[in-house]
């Protein structure tokens, strides 16, 4: 598409007759709070571009049901305010021991992003990850408002680990494994 055409659309698109009707992003927040499966949410992230935007500053948790379908950049960048995150690794038929060992999965690189762009993660739901004791330990260390922990299927950690969790956070931790 050529910018000149670009441009056109542009402007068609601010005119009167073609604007869908807005709101003030406080409101459209205000909204959003009610909407709670991630399924409705990103169905209304797609309305238009209001929408998407407060969509994106409102939403607090995150579910990504393959970590090979984006990167944890990509995740920090559209969401600015997460506290809560679930993440699915492995296909299902790895409980089946039909995947070779040392796959991948690793948590560890999306817990050094979201070090940075999360510094007040809650909770985390790990589903058929890799999640090593450093992991576990640079999780405990890395954010001090930390809460709950769910490991369903995940491998590669020891007690130690888990140790590492429940010495470092200040709040009563959840773990579920």
């Amino acid at each position: 598409m050529t910018i000149k055409r670009k441009k056109e659309l542009d402007i068609e698109e601010k005119s009167p007759e073609n604007r869908i009707l807005s709101f003030p992003d406080e409101v459209l927040e205000r909204v959003l709070i009610f909407v709670k499966t991630h399924k409705d949410r990103s169905a209304v992230s797609l309305v238009c571009r209001d929408w998407y935007n407060a969509e994106r500053w409102s939403r607090t948790h995150v579910f990504i049901g393959n970590c090979y379908s984006v990167s944890p950049e990509m995740v920090a960048r559209r969401f600015p305010n997460i506290r809560s995150v679930t993440l699915k690794g492995k296909p299902r038929f790895s409980d089946f021991n039909l995947v070779p060992p040392d796959w991948g999965s690793d948590i560890h690189p999306w817990l050094v992003v979201f070090a940075s762009a999360y510094p007040f993660l809650e909770e985390l739901r790990l589903k058929r990850m890799t999640v090593t004791d450093e992991s576990l330990d640079f999780l405990a260390r890395s954010f001090p408002e930390f809460k709950a922990l769910s490991l369903v299927s995940c491998d590669g950690f020891s007690t130690d680990g888990l140790a590492s969790v429940t010495t470092y956070c200040r709040y009563d931790i959840i773990i579920n494994h």
